[in-house]
């Protein structure tokens, strides 16, 4: 069986020729809705698998506070430059000069939280609530503080009297719909978010916080036509409004209406003649069309006149260029994003995926080297291991990663890399012992359960299906992993299951030749020759990985 790799793109051919078309720093055209984000650092997020990301910073930065504003936003300010050091004095001082004071508080609970202290975290939110019943703020904390934890019950409790004091509290919403998330209850976390939209209606902004909460939901649903359905409603209470364009657009976007959506986008660049963001995904969506680079490069020059410091806008112009094959003119673009942002990686990165695109090696190798040296980060240093590997130089690649992982022992994602490309040189041990110790610190992972499983399989090591059929259950839908679920049981004597498996594999990825030999080979092994012929016919004429084996069976079946 063909070793596999699932997330990271080993093969130089394909990374390279992925580079003619896209630079491996531009950012996907997916919609994403903007959001209130804040940038500080140390933000307490909403935990893993939520639909919402609500921090503790912004729960406070909602905080109405009037005569004492100053002070609070001096100590939220420290927090947003990183300074907790300074965060933690001043709010010491406040809490001593004015003791009675609840909302100072709920500042030191924040810099609790960011301390990673949450038991001190929970007493400062419970003495604002002692010194203020009413506190909405501190009702909210908790509930995050449990949520994070996993107590369900008391973050419900919590985010439920936070909307007992104000029933527009839309972090309450959120928290709730992230409980019902978490507890798997899809049809809740829907009546909880709706329940919110009806609150907040008439106030824009709020609508669109709460519409954008639900169609991250509906996303995981996959059921995308109902965000549409919400959006276009909003533009009908908000005829023009520039914010629900911009929902509507997305939502038509998700829905692959894209004809739509450039029409949506062009009425809100028509109205909003210094809008950036709306220009640059406009771009990207007619990036897709053939013959229209110049509509492309004019929208993306308009954006540059009206921000020539955004450098997402120089990164997509250069990322096109090489598209274009214009090689000269993305240089020049590359250079000049290195000069205009001197502090910033961003032009030599830039500049390395133009050699990359041209397949001067050499020379990109010499320019991510630099980078590395500058800001060492996995994505960097992957594609100088990938640039080594092709030089042939694979010694070189592992010591490269193998001096990466010293500093951080358990970074899964170098552990990973290391794994696929000393399988690819056919060290297996070595693979294996990467695979183990990815599973030692996240024993659920999919990838690392899947090439492992496959290792065995060539083997013969009887794990191989018990390590398989874990990847699978936690991801059925992934047609990578039922392929190798499926294939493993058809190899060790279980046809009939691993068939069913297949089939549902070859549907969710029908384009996949390897998958249809795999399958092929499934029903040769059930006893359907006639099926497996015409499979193995249709994709000989093609070029897949796997095509020696699946001419070799096609060979065979046609002489039995």
């Amino acid at each position: 069986m063909k070793n596999k790799k699932i997330i990271h793109k080993n093969r130089i051919a394909v990374l390279a020729l992925s580079l003619l078309t896209t630079s491996s720093l531009v950012m996907s055209a997916t919609y994403e809705p903007s959001t209130k984000n804040d940038s500080s650092v140390n933000q307490v997020t909403g935990s893993e698998g939520s639909t919402n990301s609500v921090s503790t910073l912004e729960l406070l930065q909602r905080s109405e506070l009037e005569g004492k504003k100053s002070s609070y936003t001096e100590v939220l300010n420290f927090v947003k430059q990183n300074k907790i050091k300074e965060a933690r004095e001043k709010v010491t001082a406040l809490i001593k000069q004015t003791p009675n004071e609840a909302e100072f508080y709920n500042l030191q609970a924040l810099v609790d939280i960011i301390e990673k202290n949450t038991f001190a975290a929970q007493q400062s939110y419970q003495k604002s609530l002692q010194l203020n019943p009413q506190n909405i703020t501190a009702y909210l904390g908790l509930s995050k503080i449990d949520l994070e934890a996993g107590d369900l019950n008391k973050a419900k409790e919590y985010a439920i009297k936070a909307i007992g004091i104000n029933d527009k509290a839309i972090p309450a919403y959120l928290l709730l719909a992230d409980v019902a998330f978490k507890q798997k209850n899809n049809a809740e976390v829907e009546t909880v978010l709706l329940n919110a939209l009806s609150k907040v209606k008439g106030k824009i902004e709020p609508e669109i916080e709460i519409l954008q909460n639900l169609g991250k939901f509906y996303a995981t649903q996959k059921q995308p036509e109902k965000i549409l359905t919400l959006s276009e409603e909003l533009l009908k209470r908000y005829p023009n409004n520039s914010q629900a364009l911009s929902m509507l657009a997305g939502s038509q976007i998700a829905n692959n209406k894209k004809d739509l959506a450039e029409q949506t986008l062009q009425q809100i660049i028509g109205q909003e003649k210094q809008d950036v963001n709306h220009r640059l995904l406009l771009a990207k969506l007619v990036a897709e069309q053939p013959n229209k680079e110049k509509d492309v490069l004019k929208l993306l020059d308009d954006a540059i006149a009206v921000d020539g410091n955004n450098p997402q806008i120089m990164v997509f112009k250069t990322a096109y260029l090489v598209r274009l094959q214009r090689f000269s003119d993305a240089t020049e673009l590359a250079n000049k994003v290195d000069t205009q942002f001197p502090k910033l990686v961003l032009g030599k990165l830039l500049k390395g995926d133009v050699f990359l695109a041209e397949k001067k090696l050499d020379k990109a190798l010499e320019i991510y080297q630099q980078v590395y040296k500058i800001q060492p980060d996995d994505k960097v240093l992957f594609t100088l291991a990938d640039l080594m590997f092709a030089q042939k130089k694979a010694p070189d690649a592992v010591k490269l990663l193998e001096n990466a992982l010293t500093k951080t022992p358990k970074n899964g994602a170098v552990h990973f890399k290391l794994a696929t490309l000393q399988q690819e040189l056919g060290n297996n041990s070595e693979a294996e012992n990467h695979y183990k110790a990815i599973l030692a610190e996240q024993a659920d992972n999919i990838l690392a359960l899947n090439n492992l499983a496959l290792l065995y399989a060539q083997q013969n090591n009887p794990q191989a299906i018990e390590l398989a059929k874990k990847a699978y259950d936690k991801s059925p839908d992934a047609a990578a992993i039922a392929d190798t679920y499926g294939y493993i049981l058809v190899k060790k004597g279980k046809a009939a299951e691993g068939l069913k498996i297949l089939e549902k594999a070859v549907i969710a990825a029908p384009t996949s030749n390897d998958i249809q030999f795999h399958l092929a080979d499934a029903y040769a092994e059930n006893n359907n020759k006639a099926k497996a012929i015409e499979i193995l016919e249709a994709i000989t004429k093609l070029e897949f990985t796997e095509k020696v084996q699946a001419v070799s069976l096609l060979d065979k079946l046609k002489t039995k």
